[in-house]
């Protein structure tokens, strides 16, 4: 999974897109008005990730965190498809979808 991922998100009536760098385990990436930082680890077909979502201080869109937020996510990857849903802080209610697309 090492490499540079397309991410685009839903989570209830938000959505997004992103960029997401995979290396030796570790995610960090971001987009308009957040930051990603994390752990991933891969078992054959399978994914699991913690990811932590920051708001970006200068970030020009509107405000949809206060804080950070830790998402726990698993999923599977196809060659360069990979799709993880999870919740953040083990709450079950606030579901995320990610659909992420390798990079070249």
């Amino acid at each position: 999974m090492e490499g540079i991922w397309y991410a685009h998100f839903t989570s209830g009536e938000l959505n997004g897109v992103g960029v997401a760098v995979l290396h030796n385990g570790q995610v960090e990436g971001g987009d308009p008005a957040h930051t990603y930082s994390g752990s991933y680890q891969e078992e054959g077909n399978n994914v699991y990730a913690n990811v932590r979502v920051s708001p970006y201080a200068g970030s020009t869109q509107p405000a949809d965190l206060t804080h950070p937020i830790t998402y726990f996510l698993r999923g599977s990857v196809t060659g360069d498809l990979a799709r993880v849903s999870g919740h953040p802080n083990n709450k079950p209610e606030a579901l995320v979808s990610v659909e992420l697309r390798k990079g070249e």
